[in-house]
Parts: C-alpha cells; structure tokens; sequence
C-alpha cells in the first residue's frame, strides 16, 4: 500500500506546478526520487492519470458538485481531481481515495479547505461519468470530454483517420508498453533474453520489429539485467523504425540531425557494428550531453557531436555538402503521436505550434537536400499525427528535388507504400510516427 497522505500530499503539488507551466517530467522526476519504489509508481500513476483525463475530470466534478473548479484554489482542485481519478480509473478504495487526500490538502492548506473537499468529494462517490458525458449533444464536445482531449485536436483527427478516431483516441489514453533495443554491439538477442529468463523477468520479441524487447509487468528500468552495461536502450520501436528504415551501411558518412539524447545515434552505431561515421547534429549542448553519456554506456564509437542548427550554418553545409550517405532527419514536432506516454501533450498544443514546427521542419529538409550525396537515402519522420508534419512535407521535399525512396533489404516486417509510412497505437501498437523515405 501506498504511504497515504504523503504521496497524495506529492501529488497534489506536483498537479499545481503542472498547471502554471503545462510541463509535467520536469516537475513529477524530482520528487519520484525522494519515494521508494512503490510510492513511486502510485504518485507516477495517479498524478499522469489526472492529467491524462484532466478534461472529464473537471466536467465531472463540476457536475456532480455544482461547484465551480476555476474559483477554487490550485490545492483543492487538483485534490479534487486526484480524488476522481482514484475513485473512477483506480482501484484504490474510496474511503482511502477521500481521506487521504483530505488529510494531505489539510497539511498543505489548512483545515477549511480540507473540509470543503470532505464534504463534496461525498457526491463523486458513486458518480456515472459516462451517463453524464452521454448528455452532452455535440458529437466533438462529447467525444473529447469522454476521452478527455482538447476539441480541436478531436476534430482535426477525425478529418485526417476518419472512422479510426475512437480506437485511436482510446489508444493514446493506454499507457505504452516498457520496450527495450537489444545493443548488438554488446550482446546479441538471444543472449539478452537468457539474462531476462535468468531474473524471472517475462518478455516478448516485437512480432515485426527486430531487436525490439517487450519488458512485461513492473520492472524498474534499473534493475533489468544490464542497464549500468548498457547491453539495452528503453526506446519505442517506433523511434528504432527510423533508423532501420535508414539502413545504415559499414563504412558509410551518415548524418543525424536532431540526435539528442541520442536513441537513434546509437541505434545507427548498433546496426553498422560501430563501422559507420555518424555526424550527430543537434541545438541543445545540455541534451547533447546525454548524448555522449550513453554513447558511453552503450559503447558507441565513431561519432562526432556538432551542435548547430544545420537549417541556418551555412559553414557546416560548405564543408559537408554532397558528402553524406545516409540523413536521418528526426525532425522536432508537436509530438502528438506520443501522448501515451506524456499525457501532458493533451494540453500544451496549438495549431500556431504545429505551423512553426512546419517551418522548422522544411527548413530541415532544405538543408539536408544540400547534405546528401547523390544517390544517399534520406528518412524523414515526426512522432507526430498531423498530417503537416508528415505527408504535406514529403510534398514539400519532393517539390526540392528530392525522389522517394524504398526499402532494399528491409529487416522490417511491414510495408512501405510510396515510400511513405504510418504507424499508430491502436493499429500497430506503435507510438504514432510518420516516416518518408527520399533520395
């Protein structure tokens, strides 16, 4: 059992710090530290929850309170809120659900608030969502309160997926599978599935995607077999199919722009056996950082980091044009396609923000076209659902002269069509991504 008020005390303050920024790794990884493990996945589990399904949880308790959520304060809101997941999504009892967040807002806000929240939390007891949702008469509203996403983003998905949209909506509310990369530089696959059987840790083989190892149950990352080696890398296998669909060669000049914190320089390294010179290209020193760190841990070689912003260093794109065999472009994005796993995605998008990652995005392309050696490949791809980061710019780079591209020896068990791929959650079991294939 959870320590009671304590992590609900934690959860209550990171969900305000949430609130004023829309960010929720930077405040959640911090106080995860202080718990053990236990604690830890109820805090991570409850807190993620209440954002993942923060719209129905404010109509809901609007509902059945009559109380106005936006006068109240940041503590006995988001206490309310915590109160409601656990009660609808949890299987926490609900006297616990209750009296250990009114114990923690006591603590944090004195015993007035902790007694407005006793007494109408009473009426979320028993409360039916779902027949209250189904009241509301606009398809869209109804639809994206029930699955809890902004109305806008409903609609433009179901003008894009059309009579996917529930499925897919469903998919992004379901936590993502822990999926490890097998490092090939240090231990083959079969070899790492031993060490997992050896530990009594159950795991499955991606069904298409090489490599790829499912983690089954709740195992902390640190403690699979080889996580201070670095015989693994935790990483989608989506975020992996960008680099096989590169299919990097021994002895290759092969650009990744955008590496940090460098799953697909590594991933690059892996499947080239260390025999490829990977340029790794990104704006951030901070991230890149981490980049080196686990091309250490992993044992990756030949790499070169270059922090820079190729769209607008016209040095770099003298000294390395026409050179490159292979680009990676994993271009920034909305990051629509990964909102399972940072459900805090649900609300700090706009369109305004996916026509300047547009921008950023043919800048990219624009450049790279420069980079890349007659007859290289190029891979393009977005985890991203919105169809002007993905298929309206292999338009654009087929505008510039680009070709599309197909796979030659593929090790991927799925099809490219045109050059181009999706992949979803509810279809694939995949993070969303977007991949284009040039040359």
């Amino acid at each position: 059992m959870s320590t009671g008020w304590r992590t609900r005390k934690e959860a209550i303050k990171v969900l305000c710090a949430f609130e004023v920024d829309k960010r929720l790794r930077e405040h959640l990884e911090p106080v995860l530290v202080k718990f053990p493990n236990q604690d830890r996945a109820f805090i991570k589990e409850t807190v993620s929850g209440t954002v993942r399904y923060l719209k129905l949880l404010d109509f809901s308790i609007e509902r059945a309170t009559e109380k106005r959520l936006g006068k109240q304060s940041c503590i006995v809101r988001n206490g309310l809120r915590l109160i409601a997941y656990q009660l609808f999504f949890t299987g926490v009892p609900a006297y616990a659900a209750v009296n250990e967040v009114v114990e923690a807002v006591k603590r944090l806000s004195g015993k007035k608030s902790a007694g407005f929240v006793n007494a109408v939390s009473k009426k979320l007891i028993g409360f039916d969502y779902k027949r209250e949702v189904e009241r509301i008469g606009d398809f869209y509203e109804r639809i994206s309160t029930l699955y809890s996403f902004e109305t806008w983003m409903v609609k433009r998905w179901h003008k894009f997926y059309g009579d996917e949209l529930i499925p897919l909506l469903d998919s992004l509310n379901r936590v993502a599978p822990l999926y490890v990369r097998v490092n090939l530089l240090k231990i083959s696959v079969e070899d790492f599935l031993g060490l997992l059987k050896d530990k009594g840790i159950e795991s499955e083989l991606h069904p298409k995607i090489p490599h790829m190892v499912r983690i089954k149950g709740r195992v902390p990352v640190e403690e699979i077999p080889g996580y201070r080696e670095g015989l693994f890398y935790v990483q989608d296998p989506a975020s992996y199919l960008s680099a096989l669909l590169l299919e990097p060669k021994p002895g290759e000049l092969v650009l990744d722009v955008g590496a940090a914190p460098g799953g697909k320089t590594t991933a690059i390294a892996s499947l080239t056996g260390n025999r490829a010179k990977i340029i790794a290209v990104d704006v951030s020193r901070k991230r890149m950082e981490l980049l080196l760190e686990n091309c250490r841990r992993l044992g990756v070689k030949n790499v070169e980091t270059v922090i820079t912003d190729i769209s607008s260093d016209r040095n770099f794109i003298k000294k390395y044009a026409g050179k490159f065999d292979r680009i990676l472009v994993d271009a920034p994005c909305s990051a629509t396609g990964v909102i399972r796993r940072h459900p805090e995605g649900k609300w700090n998008k706009s369109l305004e923000l996916i026509k300047r990652n547009q921008k950023i995005q043919r800048k990219l392309l624009s450049s790279s076209k420069e980079l890349l050696k007659e007859g290289g490949r190029l891979v393009y791809s977005v985890c991203s659902l919105e169809r002007e980061e993905g298929e309206e710019n292999t338009d654009f780079a087929l505008s510039l002269g680009f070709r599309k591209g197909e796979l030659i020896n593929s090790r991927v068990g799925m099809k490219i069509g045109r050059g181009e791929l999706r992949v979803f959650p509810h279809r694939d079991g995949l993070d969303g991504f977007y991949y284009s294939l040039l040359s």
